[in-house]
């Protein structure tokens, strides 16, 4: 691993300071105080977060910096091939890989298992190592050898390297066993020299059949080229032919309808010199018709004559009823004096009738004419009783407070006897 580039903003002392780091060994240099411990407590905060800081998440904060203002250390560093960046802040944090835009984790957990993962380390196992503090390396002045030898392996973790040395010894021990076991089991040089010279006497007879085969390819590909056009003609005509059964099968079927056709018309001609033979005997006992039909009509004209008479008769007996009926009227007709009496009597009932008339009508046209006043007069009558009704109802609206409607006199004392009237 190795750092390239550090910021902090409001961390600690820091208001905002960067810390470019080139090749080779780096010594941060200042009296106490300065911020050299800072500087690797923001590196480990970067890492781990707020459990590798000292104090709280408020003691973090630079002093003076406004309440709400930003916490934010940034760290560039690569490890192998890849280089990576993390930010982190009090509340989040993001792991960005190899200039990509789009961190590969976002958040304090996440951030803090990625990076524990890629250092293959923990907190504590980083803090032993690389973070090891200034008072637990002036303890080994007073340590003797042995003891310092135990204090670095505890310190930097030889125990894993120790049990990492087992493994590996045990490893190469099961490897050199399975070697052992495979020499062992190697065939001999000569067996192995023989069964190569067989597979290579196989593999040259192989070769062989391989060869003739391709030749029979080849001479059947010949083959095939010389039949093909032959092949080629047989399926046209193989096309042709089944095109010809095809017409026949069509010639057949129309050959078949013919013939149903043909039977057909001999059952007809058949059934028509039947109908011409039975016509002929029909003639035979046809041939009285003319003089029937003759007959026939000479029988209903005589009919139609007997009929008219028969009428003519029927007129008769009513005109002779006729007449004798005005016989018997013409009997009890009045004489010549009783009509004029009569006649007299009734142009005297006539002129009385007309003077009745007259009178009648000018009694209606009198009638009808006050039934017109009587009209007009209720007409009246009602829009004189519709002002007054809206006259009381504007008094008894503006009440005893109010003006009359009509002289807009205060109404006082005198509401209820205008109301009256």
């Amino acid at each position: 691993m190795q750092i390239h580039r550090l910021r902090l903003v409001n961390f600690r002392q820091h208001e905002d300071s960067e810390l470019v780091l080139g090749p080779g060994l780096t010594g941060i240099i200042g009296p106490n105080g300065s911020g050299k411990s800072t500087l690797l407590e923001a590196i480990a905060f970067a890492m781990y977060g707020t459990p590798a800081a000292r104090g709280t998440r408020e003691s973090i904060r630079r002093r003076g910096a406004p309440p709400r203002s930003p916490v934010r250390v940034e760290l560039d560093f690569s490890l192998g091939a890849h280089e990576f960046r993390v930010v982190r802040s009090l509340s989040q944090a993001e792991l960005f890989q190899d200039g990509d835009p789009a961190p590969i984790a976002n958040s304090l957990g996440t951030v803090t298992e990625k990076l524990s993962h890629l250092l293959g380390m923990t907190r504590t196992e980083f803090f032993n190592t690389y973070f090891t503090g200034q008072k637990d390396l002036m303890v080994m002045a007073t340590m003797s050898a042995p003891e310092r030898a135990q204090f670095l392996a505890r310190v930097l973790g030889f125990e894993r390297l120790r049990v990492a040395q087992e493994r590996l010894k045990e490893t190469r021990s099961e490897l050199r066993a399975r070697l052992q076991v495979l020499q062992a089991g190697l065939v001999d040089a000569g067996a192995l020299d023989a069964e190569e010279a067989r597979v290579a006497g196989l593999a040259a007879a192989a070769s062989e059949r391989g060869r003739k085969a391709e030749e029979a390819v080849q001479a059947a590909a010949a083959r095939l080229a010389e039949v093909t056009p032959r092949w080629d003609t047989m399926q046209q005509l193989r096309t042709r032919v089944q095109s010809l059964e095809g017409d026949i099968r069509v010639a057949e079927h129309q050959v078949t309808t013919s013939q149903e056709r043909t039977r057909d018309l001999d059952r007809q001609i058949a059934d028509a010199l039947q109908a011409h033979t039975h016509l002929a005997s029909l003639g035979e006992e046809l041939a009285p018709l003319p003089a029937l039909r003759a007959e026939h009509e000479a029988l209903q004209q005589l009919y139609a004559a007997s009929s008219h008479r028969a009428a003519l008769a029927a007129k008769i007996e009513a005109a002779r009823a006729a007449l004798a009926d005005l016989d018997q009227r013409l009997g009890a007709l009045p004489t010549s004096v009783q009509v004029e009496t009569a006649r007299a009597a009734a142009t005297t009932a006539r002129a009385a009738s007309v003077t009745t008339a007259e009178q009648a009508e000018e009694k209606h046209t009198a009638w009808v004419r006050d039934l017109q006043d009587a009209r007009t007069k209720l007409l009246a009558l009602r829009d004189q009783y519709r002002d007054l009704q809206e006259q009381f109802d504007r008094i008894t609206k503006a009440g005893q407070d109010g003006a009359c409607p009509t002289c807009s006199r205060p109404l006082g004392k005198d509401f209820e006897s205008v109301r009256e009237v």
